[in-house]
């Protein structure tokens, strides 16, 4: 935490150099007085906001001026609303593009998931053996029943 360009050990170290210069007395008188500027100053910013506020309203201007000094906190606040309050419209729509898009990728990853696992014990059909008799009764158009493979049907 920095406080003008001042550390927190800086900053002990300054209080501690003004307990032993100035004494405690003196240095209650200094926060008394200090506080009753820093009172002042607030009191004044205040009356300043107001009547700012007050001319930009007839003016017809839409802004809202703080009514407190401004610390790094409250404007970091304050950017969060104006930047969230315009991205709104556009964040909805986005979100609702991103997740289709994300439902997609793991329905495409889904489909196209290879497993190395060997698939599970396959079922054959079971294949009669041919019997000396069948394999070589040849069929009714005098070609030799044993299918494409075979070179029974082939002329050269």
């Amino acid at each position: 935490m920095e406080i003008l360009g001042i550390g927190g050990a800086e900053l002990v170290a300054i209080l501690i150099i003004m307990l032993i210069v100035a004494g405690p007395k003196r240095m209650i008188q200094w926060a008394y007085v200090l506080g009753q500027y820093t009172a002042k100053a607030r009191a004044m910013w205040a009356e300043t906001m107001n009547y700012v506020q007050k001319e930009l309203n007839e003016a017809g201007m839409d802004v809202e001026l703080p009514k407190e000094i401004p610390t790094r906190g409250s404007l970091n606040k304050e950017i969060s609303k104006q930047v969230n309050k315009a991205v709104a419209p556009i964040s909805k729509p986005l979100q609702e593009t991103i997740d289709a898009t994300k439902s997609d990728v793991k329905q495409i990853k889904k489909d196209a998931t290879i497993t190395d696992k060997p698939p599970a014990k396959a079922v054959t059909p079971a294949v009669p053996t041919p019997t000396a008799s069948t394999a070589t009764t040849p069929s009714s158009n005098g070609k030799s029943d044993l299918g494409t493979w075979s070179t029974g049907g082939k002329k050269d």
